[in-house]
């Protein structure tokens, strides 16, 4: 459930926006003690706000509450007077010495968030972005079962099942990823049983878990729904390791496609880290076709450059499936990638009609739309462009400026495909060193984009490693593209 505040910049307005801040985070999954923590966070925060943004003027605050698995944010943008935050730097000894406590309340809401972020949007005003990672009480209690316990029977299973999940299976799943992993599987969330049982019962995924003919729990494979379209990413897969090599990871994948049709998806996103080929492997047998490569959009040592001694973040290969009969796209291909994006769509050919406007509309006065989302964990941001109007460049230039500040691994900016003449926004993005990274079919609102990348870490392509022939075209193509572009620096 996600939620949105229009207020006046008035004092009064703190108390019950702190109220439902707290019964909403607890709603979402939140421990108590964190819940009230967090509140207190958006308190401090607005009463800074309408103190000193709004001194000797009216004004209005705007709030949103997102709910993305396994954290909540909560972004609030006002258009108060400007401010620099790095000149409001808290020190503990000037506030012991001489009492002076400037910067005290910044501090205090980044002690009680996870992340939190200011952006400076210009004429847009300001806006600033609380994040907080769902917790729960340790399940250091999921003790692995002995290899002779129920999960290794002594003869190997021959009779599985598959059933749809349902809020129950929580704490089977948090257990089965622990044997399977211990603590190192990437989907934190998936630890806590709490907060499964909330996504499955709020509809933000659903999945198939199987089981042995004693009820054990064997596997589990889940699809994410995305917030804005009729498409889910395939994730959260395990087999239990006496399980394995028994097919169980193809027959979960079968029923998943299944249970997405069943609920209206027309598209089932694939995102296979580079390390691990065998899942490349997997959504290709089942029709997937590689569309984009994100170079460096997750954190970790998934890749490691001997020779250099050093680590770079994860690159991610992403597939897609479509899931409709008729896949009809009348689009406006950019100069820049028209090959490119042609060969992609090729591999969709027995359901995809592909037009191209001979010459496409004018773009007029509309508005430029765009919409920014971070992946705090990944160091990640995302320029969603809803559409493009006459003010693109305008618009792209402050949200840079907004980002410029922001520690980052990469910058994506995703364009319409099916918008007005788009070649003039690549090519702003192009001469600000942003490069291709592919095809994002039905990614919002059912509409394709066409994914760039900046990339604000050096990448060796060696390390990353695809498996379909069209992946390998993708690679080399961004390879030639940040070759030319970054290795100018």
């Amino acid at each position: 459930m996600e939620a949105y505040l229009y207020l006046e910049a008035h004092i009064k307005a703190i108390e019950p926006v702190t109220d439902f801040t707290y019964k909403w985070c607890t709603s979402m999954g939140m421990q108590p003690d964190e819940a009230a923590r967090f509140s207190l966070a958006v308190d401090e925060l607005l009463t800074d706000m309408i103190l000193f943004a709004y001194p000797d003027t009216d004004g209005y605050m705007e709030l949103w509450f997102r709910y993305s698995l396994p954290q909540l944010e909560i972004i609030i943008q006002e258009s108060g007077e400007p401010f620099a935050p790095d000149n409001y730097q808290y020190s503990r000894k000037k506030a012991l010495d001489s009492g002076d406590f400037e910067g005290a309340g910044l501090e205090l809401v980044r002690n009680l968030t996870d992340h939190f972020l200011f952006l400076n949007r210009g004429r847009d005003g300001k806006e600033f972005r609380l994040a907080k990672q769902l917790t729960e009480q340790s399940y250091s209690n999921l003790q692995k079962e002995e290899t002779a316990g129920p999960d290794a029977p002594k003869q190997k299973e021959t009779e599985y099942t598959l059933d749809s999940v349902t809020k129950e299976d929580a704490e089977d799943i948090a257990k089965l990823i622990y044997r399977s992993y211990d603590y190192s599987y990437s989907k934190e969330d998936l630890y806590f049983p709490k907060q499964n049982e909330l996504a499955i019962e709020h509809g933000k995924k659903f999945g198939t878990i199987v089981r042995t003919g004693s009820g054990r729990p064997a596997g589990y494979f889940a699809v994410i729904k995305a917030p804005d379209s009729l498409v889910g990413e395939v994730g959260e897969a395990v087999v239990s390791p006496p399980h394995r090599k028994q097919g169980l990871m193809k027959r979960m994948m079968g029923r998943l496609i299944e249970m997405s049709r069943e609920r209206g998806l027309q598209g089932l996103y694939g995102l296979a880290l580079t390390v691990h080929t065998i899942s490349q492997k997997v959504n290709h047998s089942f029709g997937f076709g590689s569309t984009a490569l994100l170079v460096a959009v997750t954190r970790g040592s998934g890749h490691q450059d001997s020779t250099a001694g050093n680590t770079q973040p994860k690159s991610i290969l992403v597939d897609f499936l479509p899931l409709v009969d008729q896949w009809n796209r009348t689009i406006v291909l950019p100069d820049r990638y028209r090959g490119i994006l042609r060969q992609i769509y090729r591999q969709f050919e027995e359901t995809c009609t592909l037009e191209e406007p001979a010459t496409p509309g004018p773009q007029g006065q509309s508005e430029t739309e765009m919409n920014l989302e971070f992946t705090y964990k990944n160091k990640t941001a995302t320029v969603v462009v809803s559409s493009i109007g006459n003010q693109f460049i305008t618009a792209a230039e402050s949200m840079m400026r907004s980002l410029a500040e922001v520690d980052l691994h990469a910058i994506y900016f995703d364009i319409p495909l099916q918008d007005s003449p788009n070649s003039e926004a690549v090519e702003w993005l192009r001469r600000n060193r942003f490069i291709f990274a592919g095809l994002m079919p039905m990614n919002h609102r059912e509409q394709d984009y066409l994914r760039m990348q900046k990339l604000l870490v050096p990448i060796n392509f060696d390390l990353i490693e695809v498996y379909s022939d069209t992946a390998r075209n993708i690679k080399t193509f961004i390879k030639d593209e940040y070759n030319a572009v970054y290795q100018e620096q």
